[in-house]
């Protein structure tokens, strides 16, 4: 039994052989290649979710699954194995006092700017988007407050997790959620009802994120830890619960890159498990998990 009374898998009763060495590898893999840190107690997580990996290539033992990793396909299968580990929890609209923030602190002041020119660029960047839901939430905002004048306008919204992309770039999301999170004006404004999908036998109501939030968004893959292709400035960075996966090295080093690439007192937004504790010579402290850049 463990400590929690509850009943300790048994390496007998597993569907595949999990060896220490195995979850090292992955580990060690991982890390290298992304930053992300596993500790020794995700490994059961890690080897409940990588199961489905193993089905899928046919492969008997997960020491097969290490081997095929290091071999020629592995970068790619690399990437599968992120998106399975990944947990991409998120909502619209989470840690509302981030888009009280956005829109009293920043987007009103920028306002004043876009009305004296329709040209004036308006940037904010979502990284770890997940499935979309911020990047939406950040675009009603947007087009909310600063009305009609978002020609120059844009979010760019990136994830590692390929999968999770392509449902952010689709648009659809459970119709009840969304009426649950979305505050109503903007749910009725830049929502519709969509087409009805089965899950288990079930009709399921979906709503669809609305052209005009499409158009403003773009999404794409990218690993934080990688060159970043961006050559202009944001106002703004959303990086929320990504930094957790991280080492504190990683995370320090990380927040320095995001200054290097905000406006002269751009925000960065990050999760409410987060801080920015080692790094307070360049940012100033807003509000709770909101911190301007120090110019």
């Amino acid at each position: 039994m463990s400590e929690s009374g509850m009943p300790l898998v048994r390496e007998k009763e597993r569907e595949f052989e999990w060896r220490q060495q195995d979850f090292d590898f992955l580990s060690a893999l991982l890390h290298d290649k992304t930053g992300i840190v596993l500790t020794a107690k995700k490994k059961e997580m890690v080897y409940g979710r990588l199961v489905r990996r193993l089905r899928v290539l046919r492969l008997d033992s997960f020491e097969a699954y290490c081997r095929y990793l290091a071999g020629p396909d592995g970068e790619t299968e690399l990437g599968m194995a992120l998106n399975a580990i990944t947990t991409n929890t998120t909502n619209f609209f989470r840690e509302i006092h981030h888009f009280e923030f956005l829109r009293d602190k920043i987007l009103q002041p920028l306002r004043r700017q876009v009305d004296a020119d329709a040209g004036h660029p308006v940037r904010i960047w979502s990284a770890g988007c997940s499935s979309g839901q911020e990047p939406y939430s950040i675009a009603m905002v947007m087009r909310r407050t600063l009305g009609g004048r978002t020609r120059n306008c844009k979010i760019l919204a990136t994830d590692l997790d390929t999968n999770m992309l392509d449902m952010a770039k689709a648009g659809y999301y459970e119709a009840e959620r969304c009426a649950d999170t979305i505050p109503k004006n903007l749910f009725k404004t830049y929502t519709r009802p969509s087409r009805r999908r089965t899950t288990r036998g079930h009709q399921e109501e979906l709503r669809e994120m609305s052209p005009d939030l499409k158009e403003i968004i773009t999404f794409k893959e990218l690993n934080l830890l990688h060159p970043w292709p961006m050559r202009g400035k944001f106002d703004a960075i959303f990086c929320r619960n990504v930094m957790i996966y991280f080492d504190r090295e990683t995370q320090t080093n990380l927040v320095r890159r995001y200054a290097e690439y905000l406006k002269p007192n751009g925000i960065l937004f990050v999760g409410h498990s987060e801080s920015l504790l080692n790094v307070s010579d360049i940012y100033k402290c807003e509000g709770k998990t909101i911190y301007r850049v120090l110019t």
